[in-house]
């Protein structure tokens, strides 16, 4: 930290304690005590001045008096002398000091006139005064001739004097009562100016400090704000876990030390299924449990956890090998299957791990590992550990790498696969349990790569990830409504196909417009199309699917629920959603023949679908023995591999066709 920014970091400590309760209280106390302290001061200034006046009048008036007892005295001494009939030695070294003494007082008593500006009272005092010393000195200088003249002319002096030191005396009081009270008015002035003062200065100090405050909580306010906003440019609010970007940009400096590292991807099972049944506070709950985990286990190993958003959570710990991955992996299933309790309710919170060490990256290619390359290695792991049943973990190897470079270049391959027209539909029967005859077809997709074909389990959900699966059903929905309408012309036939749509087409209207120009193109009767959806897919936008199921039902097509019996929330839609067909799935008919349980199962299928008025089609019928029980149950349509395989339509309609006009007794054209 350098010096300037020491000394900023101070003043905003000690701004920052002056602003707060204690301190304004403070600083108006300190106010309040020099506004006390002033006021003192300015009583006892007072009190001193009142004082000195006093002292100074005291002088002043003490002098006359004293002169007059000194003139009072040189009479007695002259009276006394004339009493004695001479002027002793004695009484004449009394009348010679008492005349020293009273000449220094009429000095005394003109320098105070001096001060005074020439008081006429006081003036004429001295006149008299001057006159008694005058008369004393002439009688000691000529030897005290005539004792009797020399007392009535002090007499005579004594008395002017004693007068006009009288009317000295009056005027000097009425004069220092005068200046006291002047005085003491001008200091009761200037204290209360004073007073006003130190209000007026304790008013504005006020003023600034609560102005202060509110700057200083203002600039608390503002630091708090940015601190947040920097916490949310970087961290989750919910786990307070780093979130994405903080991730990306820790691991990217991790890799660039060239230093072996590994990375985990972390997702829970079932955490909408976690939502929707004990709602989205347990979901919150779950979240912060794993994220608690993980930032533990994280700081146990150097590393550190991140949020990457949704149910997706990441940690990145140093080292290498796959001991470590699997002891980072069964450390973090551990815990976070320990059970978590919310709301009287016990969670038990099962995660799929995908991890990829950064040393064995690339199969030994060589060169640097990037954020990117790790992460997508690393998420394919995690995918394949879904694929095998959640619940675990994978780790990345030369087997899994090798299935990555295939999924690679699958992607890099479909785009063009749709446009050359390497992607066929082939056709599926659907069959009439009673008689076994065709009356319609399903459309799957299927994909000639090189001399092979590839099945669509192997490319279907990569489609689905990069989003192509749309052009792949827009692309079969038009070839199949074409084959059907030119066989169906061509043969007389009246066969129906159905095609599967992806969840993505829900998201919007757009999928109506296609289905609207396909049927327009191939000139296909709407209600010979069915377009097939899961009940898993209206379940993720409800009010999404109902519109454009509607919008889909009014162009006349058939709608119909796939993969029925896997699910969770099919009875609840069944009536709303206003399908035409129900597809129970192939899951349902396990045990079918040697389980009374799995026919009771089925039995009450049929009989809801019944009841809601839906046509049932069962799939998977792979044995006579499944299709006569099925029969004998009441279920009207099924397909499976019993009556067709999927094949290139040519050879499926064909089939169909020959079987149909034979069981007609016709001939096929």
């Amino acid at each position: 930290m350098t010096p300037r920014e020491s000394s900023a970091r101070w003043l905003d400590r000690v701004l920052d304690s002056f602003a707060s309760r204690t301190g304004l209280i403070s600083v108006i106390g300190l106010l309040l005590a020099v506004c006390v302290a002033a006021g003192i001061y300015v009583q006892s200034a007072a009190d001193r001045l009142q004082q000195d006046h006093a002292a100074f009048r005291d002088r002043d008036i003490r002098i006359g008096y004293v002169t007059m007892s000194d003139v009072q005295r040189l009479v007695l001494i002259a009276q006394l002398a004339l009493d004695a009939g001479a002027m002793t030695a004695p009484l004449a070294r009394d009348f010679g000091a008492v005349a020293d003494i009273l000449q220094g007082r009429t000095e005394d008593f003109r320098r105070v006139m001096s001060e005074r500006k020439q008081m006429a009272s006081g003036l004429a005092a001295i006149r008299h005064l001057d006159r008694i010393v005058r008369l004393a000195n002439d009688a000691i200088a000529a030897g005290f001739p005539d004792d009797r003249a020399l007392a009535g002319a002090l007499l005579d002096a004594a008395a002017g004097a004693r007068r006009t030191l009288i009317l000295y005396l009056d005027d000097m009081r009425r004069q220092a009562h005068r200046a006291q009270e002047s005085q003491a008015l001008a200091i009761q002035r200037q204290m209360r100016l004073m007073l006003a003062n130190l209000i007026v200065l304790a008013l504005i100090s006020m003023v600034a400090l609560v102005l202060l405050r509110r700057e200083v909580m203002g600039r608390r306010d503002r630091d708090r704000a940015e601190r947040r906003v920097k916490f949310l440019a970087f961290f989750d609010t919910l786990t307070e876990l780093p979130n994405r970007a903080q991730f990306q940009d820790r691991l990217r400096d991790m890799l660039a030390t060239n230093e072996p590292l590994v990375l985990l991807y972390i997702d829970l099972d079932d955490f909408k299924m976690i939502n929707d049944t004990y709602g989205h506070l347990a979901g919150d709950a779950a979240l912060r449990h794993v994220g608690g985990v993980l930032a533990r286990i994280a700081r146990l190993y150097c590393g550190f956890a991140a949020r990457l958003g949704g149910d997706e959570f990441a940690l990145v710990a140093p080292g290498d090998g796959a001991d470590l991955q699997r002891a980072l992996c069964d450390r973090i299933l551990a815990d976070a299957a320990m059970p978590l309790a919310v709301d009287g309710e016990l969670l038990t919170i099962g995660l799929s791990i995908g991890t990829a060490a950064s040393a064995g990256v690339g199969g030994g290619r060589g060169g640097a590992v990037t954020v990117d390359m790790l992460s997508r290695i690393t998420d394919f792991a995690l995918y394949a550990a879904k694929a095998e049943g959640r619940g675990c973990y994978r780790l990345h190897d030369s087997a899994l790498e090798q299935r990555l470079e295939e999924r690679r270049a699958m992607v890099e391959e479909l785009p063009e696969a749709i446009r050359s027209g390497q992607l066929e539909a082939y056709l599926q029967p659907k069959v009439n349990l009673r008689d076994g005859q065709a009356f319609g077809f399903e459309a799957l997709v299927r994909w000639t790569r090189g001399d092979h074909l590839v099945p669509p389990g192997q490319f279907i959900h990569i489609a689905e990830e990069s989003g192509l699966v749309i052009e792949i059903d827009n692309c079969i929905l038009r070839r199949a409504t074409k084959l059907i309408a030119e066989w169906n012309a061509a043969h007389g036939t009246g066969f129906s196909v159905s095609v599967n749509l992806s969840a993505l087409h829900f998201s919007s209207l757009r999928i109506v417009e296609w289905v609207q120009d396909a049927l327009w193109e191939a000139q296909l009767p709407p209600e010979l199309l069915t377009l097939e959806i899961t009940e898993t897919m209206v379940m993720r936008d409800w009010t999404q699917a109902r519109k454009v199921v509607g919008r889909l039902r009014a162009l006349g097509v058939r709608i119909a629920i796939d993969d029925f019996g896997t699910g969770f929330s099919s009875l609840a839609y069944l009536r709303t959603i206003r399908a035409d067909e129900l597809k129970i799935d192939r899951s349902l008919l396990h045990e079918l023949d040697s389980s009374e349980q799995a026919r009771l199962l089925l039995g009450s299928v049929l009989d809801i679908a019944r009841n809601l008025e839906l046509e049932v089609i069962v799939e998977g019928i792979e044995t006579q023995d499944h299709a006569l029980i099925l029969r004998d149950m009441g279920a009207g349509r099924g397909q499976g591999y019993f009556y067709g395989r999927p094949a290139p339509p040519g050879t499926a309609l064909a089939e169909a066709t020959r079987a149909q006009h034979a069981a007609d007794g016709t001939v096929a054209s």
